[in-house]
């Protein structure tokens, strides 16, 4: 996805969720991801609060900036985890995406590009090489993932 920036900068984007070409998301875009998988629909302002008490209540230094989860918030709805009602006055956002799918898009995104092999492949090796897994265990899992 190409976008054009406000002074005419070109700006590629990936289609892809996350950084640095790989199907995954920063920490602060988890942490909102959390508030808003809890809380249902949110504001900018609510999300923002929450993560300050958050902040106060761990005693860190420098907390993060109103106009920081705004652009964070956007950016997830560019990439389509959330969606953005546009009706009122305040945006309203809510998830686009539940936690499991976005996990396994995540864990399929990294099996494919970095392992090469397909996601029952990387489980299979991944299992075969724990002691503390029976071979009907495994078993047991690589036919859940067929199902999926």
């Amino acid at each position: 996805m190409i976008k054009t920036t406000k002074t005419g900068e070109i700006k590629k984007k990936s289609g892809e969720i996350g950084i640095n070409g790989l199907n995954s998301i920063s920490n602060l875009e988890a942490e909102i991801m959390k508030i808003v998988w809890g809380k249902g629909k949110v504001t900018v302002r609510e999300v923002h609060e929450n993560m300050l008490r958050k902040e106060i209540e761990s005693k860190e230094q420098g907390f993060i900036p109103y106009t920081t989860v705004m652009s964070t918030m956007t950016t997830l709805a560019e990439k389509r985890l959330l969606t953005q009602d546009k009706t009122a006055k305040t945006y309203i956002y809510s998830a686009a995406v539940d936690k499991k799918e976005l996990s396994k898009s995540i864990i399929k995104s990294v099996s494919d590009k970095l392992l090469e092999e397909s996601t029952k492949g990387m489980v299979s090796r991944f299992l075969s090489d724990s002691k503390n897994i029976s071979k009907e265990g495994i078993k047991k899992l690589l036919v859940e993932i067929d199902k999926s």
